[in-house]
């Protein structure tokens, strides 16, 4: 063999190693919303087509119509791919239809993200235009694409994603929210009628009773691992509202938590959250998910 043919098929060789799927899943990549994994970019809810959303999902063998359906929301690196490798690791043959939702970083700021798209140079804009108000459009066209007839879906989000999570709860009624996660969020809207928004509820435009009695009577699970204590984390925000709920995450989860808890007693409201504490964890949104995916009750 001469010299210019086995430089020829040592760079093949290269090339077909080099372009292949890293992933452990040995599912098939769809682009269309069907068994198998995949990815489809959405871009059906009219307020927001300029801005697409990409679906990473896994659908399982089985009877689809009667699955149900669990978002996942991606921390501020937008790794949707991740968290869904993730998902699919560990929970591959559960029957669920696991959709991991990546609001790319070219049309979605950081703050359009965690902060739902409400307010843009501090004026209010309506609530089509939400970023959190796109799940119920694709919870539609998820239903629609697959034939599914679940009344319900699910969250679960980590540290971003859980920033865009406990928003979401707090501010979208009237959902098919079924449970929520809200893991390792870096800071809070605490629903304190005091703090100025977005640390609190002041000047939000939701700061009455009705508001506060959908928040506490959403299931909302609020899980923090008890090792996500640094103070130094260079992804995690440091002002003067963000450190008065504490320092690092851990601190950060636990005062929403109790806050919002003692909120809902002096307004003798029904209080349905639960507090999850992962014991050994960090900032690792792979264990968080594993230690507490079961609480949706999938």
């Amino acid at each position: 063999m001469n010299l210019r043919i086995s430089i020829l098929l040592l760079l093949f060789g290269f090339t077909l190693t080099s372009c292949e799927w890293k992933s452990d899943v040995d599912d098939p990549i769809l682009n269309q919303l069907g068994t198998g994994r995949g990815i489809v970019t959405y871009t059906g809810y009219e307020p927001l087509k300029d801005k697409p959303i990409n679906l990473h999902f896994y659908i399982p063998e089985g009877d689809i119509k009667a699955m149900p359906i669990v978002f996942i929301l991606p921390g501020t690196s937008r790794n949707a791919n991740d968290y869904l490798d993730a998902w699919v690791k560990h929970f591959k043959d559960r029957k669920v239809i696991a959709i991991a939702l990546e609001f790319p970083q070219n049309h979605y700021s950081t703050s359009e993200y965690i902060e739902g798209n409400m307010f843009k140079n501090n004026k209010a804009l309506p609530e089509e235009q939400w970023s959190y108000s796109v799940i119920e459009a694709i919870f539609d066209h998820v239903k629609s694409e697959t034939g599914n007839q679940s009344v319900q879906y699910n969250m679960f989000g980590h540290s971003a994603g859980a920033q865009f999570v406990h928003r979401f709860v707090t501010f979208k009624q009237n959902t098919h929210l079924n449970k929520a996660i809200a893991a390792n969020s870096g800071w809070y809207t605490v629903p304190d009628t005091r703090i100025e928004y977005p640390y609190g509820l002041k000047n939000s435009g939701f700061s009455d009773l009705s508001t506060l009695t959908h928040l506490f009577g959403s299931n909302l699970i609020v899980a923090l691992g008890d090792q996500d204590t640094d103070p130094n984390d260079s992804s995690l925000r440091h002002t003067p509202e963000a450190d008065a709920q504490g320092l690092y995450r851990y601190a950060r989860g636990e005062h929403y938590y109790s806050e919002s808890q003692q909120i809902s007693q002096t307004n003798s409201m029904i209080f349905n959250w639960k507090r999850v504490i992962v014991k050994g964890v960090a900032h690792d949104f792979e264990a968080m998910m594993v230690e507490t995916a079961d609480y949706l009750g999938l």
